[in-house]
């Protein structure tokens, strides 16, 4: 499960979020944004990088991704540049991101080493030099009293490390390379990180990774508020991980009425389109000869997709709970918005074209900042929702739910995580499998990358739900 850390780039991404959705209530943002890289990082000294005029740059940047446009359009553009054209671009245009969901802002991004072997500090010189021994290419040489590999000749093998007893031989590798199990993460001609599109499946554990803050996703944020200002009907769907998002103390129902009194025009919750879908795939499952995976995660079904091609006959008809709901309370004059914690869901939500608009739960945070909205102090509406539908929310809930309506018997196996996804579908293939639950993220959807408190509140306030 993941060890959330409420870190310094989150703490960076939500100020700059607040900052521009309270220029944007205020009808500021057209006049402010021209020097808000300066405003939010004033110097004269550097907050997070060695050079003042470096942080400027990557936050300047990374305000171009949170006014929903695309980087590589827009890197080469001036912020006062864009100011002029604001309301185009808040409305959707050339410039907007569509397709990129997760995005490498260069000018952030250490081009950190990859895969190479370091000889570190920890070396004793000892008598053995059981790593200069075994290494096959004469890579290694003893200088100054410590092992030294020479990069030129070392083919990255690994079996000095494995030699060294007081394991003084490390590899270090991108930490987005080594979050992502699809190897999904390239370098580019200056070493630094590129996502390859065609292995990609957004799941944004790159995006939880990099301590620098390089990877990003447009946001929708700025957008969803020209819609309220607008005074379009728009209508909310949220996810059931959002328990204790705001605080163990805060109600669902709280929540249900901060959005409301935000300008929403209707809430609804996923947990509804999670009993939907659960009965949906139990009625198939129960006809169905062969394996079924389910659909509900968006990386598990790009996964299959994508890296496990022989089973895409097996995905579930069924759309997700987010997709399915939408469908049924759709109106013809009106805008679906669907908050959660995942990023993935902005790629379903352009495929299946239910979603007119994705956020974050940090996103809807920093509006509910933005609008001085604190949810402990609101009403507790009604929920609805079966607590089997709102148990989605964590790894096994799925399956549980699909178990408890069908009327045979099932043999289940969880992809609790991508890192298990070869091995699983391995044993698929024996054909002794009825049902995976597949969750891109190892704990469900309470670990995904938009979430702001640790997975463990969550899990313990779905169980002060009833859920188990």
């Amino acid at each position: 499960m993941r060890n959330f850390v409420f870190n310094e780039a989150m703490k960076l991404r939500r100020q700059t979020l607040i900052k521009l959705a309270k220029l944007h209530l205020n009808d500021n943002l057209k006049s402010e944004l021209a020097k808000l890289n300066k405003t939010l990082l004033p110097g004269p000294h550097p907050t997070y990088r060695t050079s003042l005029y470096h942080e400027r740059e990557v936050l300047k940047q990374r305000i171009k991704l949170y006014l929903g446009l695309d980087y590589d359009k827009t890197k080469d553009f001036e912020l006062f540049e864009l100011a002029d054209k604001i309301e185009d671009f808040l409305e959707g245009n050339d410039y907007s991101s569509t397709d990129k969901f997760l995005q490498v802002i260069k000018e952030a991004c250490d081009a950190c080493p990859s895969g190479k072997y370091y000889a570190t500090d920890l070396c004793r010189n000892c008598v053995a030099h059981s790593c200069r021994t075994v290494c096959p290419k004469g890579a290694i040489d003893i200088e100054h009293g410590r092992a030294k590999i020479n990069f030129e000749l070392c083919v990255g093998c690994g079996l000095c490390a494995k030699a060294c007893n007081y394991f003084a031989i490390v590899k270090l590798e991108r930490p987005c390379e080594r979050a992502c199990y699809v190897n999904a993460i390239k370098s580019d001609e200056n070493n630094a990180a590129e996502i390859d599109r065609e292995k990609c499946v957004n799941c944004a554990a790159c995006y939880v990774a990099c301590p620098f803050g390089a990877i990003e996703t447009p946001s929708a944020l700025l957008n969803v508020i020209t819609q309220l200002k607008n005074n379009t009907k728009l209508k909310v769907i949220y996810a059931p991980s959002i328990v204790a998002q705001f605080g163990p103390k805060v109600q669902i129902g709280q929540i249900k009425k901060a959005l409301l009194d935000i300008g929403f025009s209707s809430i609804h919750e996923a947990a509804i389109g999670a009993d939907m879908v659960a009965k949906e795939e139990a009625e198939f499952i129960e006809t169905a000869e062969t394996l079924v995976t389910t659909s509900c995660c968006p990386s598990f079904v790009d996964y299959i997709e994508k890296h496990q091609k022989d089973f895409v006959v097996n995905i579930s008809p069924a759309l997700s709970p987010m997709s399915e709901l939408a469908k049924k309370i759709r109106e013809s004059n009106e805008k679906i918005v669907f908050i959660g914690p995942c990023i993935a869901k902005k790629m379903e939500a352009y495929k299946i074209g239910k979603i007119d608009y994705v956020l974050t739960f940090e996103e809807l945070a920093s509006l509910f900042a933005a609008k001085g909205i604190e949810p402990s102090q609101l009403e507790n509406l009604e929920v609805e929702g079966s607590f089997d539908g709102w148990n989605f929310a964590q790894s096994g809930g799925v399956a549980n739910a699909v178990v408890n309506l069908c009327k045979k018997s099932l043999t289940i196996e969880k992809m609790d995580g991508l890192s298990e996804g070869n091995e699983l579908f391995k044993k698929a293939k024996t054909g002794k499998i009825d049902l995976i639950e597949g969750m891109a993220c190892e704990g469900g959807c309470i670990c995904g990358p938009g979430i702001m408190v640790n997975p463990l509140v969550a899990k313990a306030n779905l169980k002060k739900m009833g859920i188990k």
